[in-house]
């Protein structure tokens, strides 16, 4: 199983992918989305992993690597809407 470790100021988020039938709004700029955090970066400060982050769509950098997509957010950008502490 291959570790992700997000860089420097990248939060790595678990986000469900849509059910098939299940509309998907996730193109509309104003969509907030909310995903559980599974690590962090270095740089980050204020959140932590278990977390869940509230965060606009337009915001999130996909990776697909050995068959699996990877989700991650830079915390500068404005995508960031809050954060539920667990």
């Amino acid at each position: 199983m291959t570790k992700i470790q997000p860089a420097k100021n990248k939060v790595y988020l678990k986000i469900e992918e849509p059910k098939v039938g299940v509309l998907d709004t996730s193109s509309r700029p104003s969509a907030v989305e909310v995903a559980e955090v599974i690590a962090v970066g270095d740089n980050v400060e204020g959140i932590k992993k278990g977390d869940i982050l509230m965060y606009k769509s337009w915001g999130i950098d996909i990776i697909d690597w050995d068959g699996k997509k990877y989700h991650f957010i830079d915390i500068d950008t404005k995508a960031i809407c809050a954060i539920i502490k667990k």
